[in-house]
């Protein structure tokens, strides 16, 4: 017994170490450009995806950007479905709410953003082209709950990080100047 579970961790670990394929893969951005980046591996190149950077808006209260880098860290590889529950976390622990929100769906994070906290809708409707620490809320398929996510440095950050929008229809931008 104890040589058959060798045998196959033994296996497993040969086959975790042989070489992966290299893929050639284009992404597509919201304006249909592709988005890609070269790297020289094994005397050829692969294309791994870049999302593009966000940029930093001065006039941003500094609790939103520390917002983002805790959404950041404190980020999944993968989704829990617990978005606005980290995202409200975040914003608490940042300072950029003075209290814990109230309301349960993610839909309606912008509404009580707006009403309770001080912040303003933006006037984008490209969630790329949201400055860091902006809260992106989204509108669930069907009778979902939606989602919410924090424009971070390297992409957006919820309960998972992920370096791509998420693809449900954007309700709004939502942020708070110093």
């Amino acid at each position: 017994m104890l040589r058959r579970i060798s045998f196959l961790l033994l296996a497993v670990a040969a086959l975790m170490a042989l070489p992966k394929p290299a893929s050639a893969q284009v992404y597509y951005s919201t304006f249909g450009s592709n988005s890609m980046a070269y790297f020289p591996m094994n005397g050829g190149y692969t294309y791994t995806p870049q999302s593009p950077r966000a940029r930093h808006d001065s006039r941003m209260d500094p609790h939103l950007l520390k917002a983002a880098r805790i959404a950041d860290h404190n980020a999944f590889p993968h989704s829990t479905m617990r978005c606005w529950r980290y995202v409200k976390e975040a914003l608490l622990q940042s300072g950029a709410v003075g209290a814990y929100p109230t309301t349960n769906y993610a839909c309606q994070a912008g509404a009580e953003l707006t009403t309770r906290y001080g912040f303003v809708r933006l006037a984008i409707h490209d969630p790329y082209r949201a400055p860091v620490g902006s809260v992106l809320v989204y509108r669930g398929g069907g009778e979902g709950a939606g989602h919410v996510e924090i424009r971070t440095e390297r992409g957006f950050a919820s309960d998972y990080r992920s370096p791509w929008r998420c693809r449900y229809q954007l309700i709004g931008v939502y942020a708070k100047f110093a």
